[in-house]
């Protein structure tokens, strides 16, 4: 009985962006299945191996290093150079005519300035793309990055010694027969133009200042090129069995004659920044009167994790009756993931007495990108909103007199039981102490309830914290206080108030709070 060989080897192919790795990348997968080589993976490279290295035998992707961590010995590793300003160059129009305004909001008009002035006006976030790219990538598998100059271009030339197979862009035949040597493929197929650049002028055709400014971000990478083209095309010996391609199952897919989904998209574009409310709109073609129906929408991960997925049970809107026609439907997410590449697919199930009935499911009908703020400073892969207080040495006082007082904004004269509000308020401090809203004894706002006749219906209110810079003694500031209305409808009296916990309530040490009318309804 014969016996199928996947490629058994441990490759990483570690490629910088417009180097020609996507298109290597693209021509592995041809050879090598899409079960052997991973798609695109960009991130922390042992992170990488941990998540993709039991699934694929190639990866391929960007892959950054930390922290002089060596290559993982159980992997064999190449490399893609190019040259420095022609790389620099490429990337720059990629920017500008493989993208339009909506993708790149602020990469563009930042890369616009950078060419206009050649190279004077730069922001600071292309500095990463356009400075020393490669020295700066290389120089971390053996060090740490904060080296000199001298140090830092010794540590890549080092590292790129420790690559099995170095190539260049402009000998990329050279390159691909190594591979082949190393991957035991059988023959070499045409290469294909992956993600190039759609227009460009030669580096030979730019103004001779933006050449020179290129050339003044690029002095490290160019004396690293031109040492690594010395040795690029390094060859090496290998085993004799010849791999055969794997191909993973395609994606789940059902079509019926009842329902077909068309014209699936994303009504914002394929890149977004996480956090951003998305529409995914689709359009339903139904050939029969369906009286029960499930919707539902599924998001997948770059590594084909389900990141997220929901449905019209879930949401509480099973759809009843769904007749014959066209129907347009739109699911609207707050779309909190992290940084990566994600599909989503759609789902349409009729419900049934007895079980249910997939009418129309595809896994994957469209592809999009979340992104982040480009100012955004934080390390790992999730945006949190972060804020750091440090409380001063009188935080911890305690305030015996507290003169001050708050004014409410617009307050609803009307308000419906067991309801939350947010009320607008400007907050005095008439004393000679600041007010801190953190520590063992924060200054919170609150509020009473009184009935119609000035009982207290409701004493211990919900707390609102301060503004996050507190209220200096003598200062006045804009904030708001977050109430819920009592459980009994009547006219009552909202007071709106402050307090030190564990210390007094303000009107009783001197502070005058809001008193306001308002008539609770059922």
């Amino acid at each position: 009985m014969s016996k199928l060989n996947a490629y058994a080897g441990r490759i990483v192919f570690d490629h910088l962006p417009k180097t020609g790795g996507s298109a290597i990348a693209h021509w592995l997968t041809r050879e090598l299945g899409n079960g052997c080589v991973t798609p695109h993976i960009d991130g922390e490279h042992r992170s990488l191996i941990r998540e993709f290295g039991g699934l694929y035998s190639v990866l391929c992707g960007h892959i950054s290093f930390t922290k002089a961590e060596g290559f993982d010995p159980r992997y064999t590793y190449a490399t893609l150079l190019r040259e420095p300003v022609d790389r620099a160059l490429s990337w720059l129009y990629f920017v500008l005519t493989n993208h339009n305004e909506a993708e790149r909001a602020e990469l563009l008009p930042a890369v616009r300035r950078f060419i206009d002035s050649d190279g004077a006006d730069m922001a600071p976030f292309l500095l990463p793309h356009l400075s020393n790219t490669c020295v700066e990538h290389f120089c971390r598998i053996l060090g740490d990055g904060t080296e000199n100059d001298d140090t830092r271009l010794a540590n890549a030339l080092a590292a790129l010694a420790q690559y099995e197979v170095v190539g260049t862009y402009d000998r990329m035949d050279q390159f691909m027969g190594d591979l082949r040597e190393l991957l035991q493929l059988p023959h070499a197929e045409s290469l294909q133009k992956v993600n190039a650049t759609a227009q460009r002028p030669r580096s030979d055709q730019i103004p001779a200042a933006l050449r020179a400014r290129l050339e003044q971000l690029n002095a490290l990478d160019l004396q690293l090129y031109r040492a690594a083209q010395a040795s690029a095309g390094r060859r090496v010996t290998v085993a004799s069995a010849a791999p055969q391609a794997y191909t993973l199952p395609a994606p789940y897919r059902c079509v019926t004659d009842d329902v077909r989904i068309h014209a699936a998209a994303m009504r914002e574009g394929d890149q977004v920044q996480s956090g951003t409310e998305v529409h995914f709109e689709l359009e339903l073609h139904c050939t029969r009167y369906i009286p029960k129906v499930l919707l539902g929408i599924h998001i997948k991960d770059s590594a084909g994790r389900l990141a997220y997925g929901v449905n019209s049970g879930m949401l509480e809107q099973l759809q009843e009756g769904l007749t014959p026609g066209v129907h347009h439907v739109t699911f609207c997410l707050q779309l909190a993931l992290p940084v990566d590449r994600y599909t989503a697919g759609f789902a349409l199930v009729e419900m049934l007495d007895d079980g249910q009935r997939d009418l129309a499911w595809h896994d994957h009908l469209c592809a999009f990108e979340v992104s982040l703020p480009l100012d955004a400073h934080y390390i790992g892969y999730a945006n949190q909103r972060a804020q750091l207080e440090i409380d001063p040495p009188d935080a911890e006082a305690v305030l015996a007199h507290a003169p001050g007082t708050l004014r409410a904004g617009a307050v609803p004269s009307t308000m419906q039981c067991k309801h939350r509000y947010r009320i607008d308020v400007d907050i005095r401090n008439g004393g000679t102490e600041p007010w801190h809203r953190s520590g063992r004894r924060p200054v919170m706002l609150s509020y009473h309830w009184l009935d119609a006749n000035g009982g207290m219906r409701v004493f211990d209110g919900d707390r609102t914290p301060l503004p996050v810079t507190g209220i200096a003694d003598g200062a006045t500031v804009r904030g708001h206080v977050d109430v819920e209305s009592p459980p009994e409808p009547g006219s009552h009296t909202l007071v709106l108030t402050m307090l030190q916990e564990s210390v007094a309530w303000f009107e009783t040490i001197g502070f005058e709070p809001a008193r306001l009318p308002v008539q609770v309804v059922a």
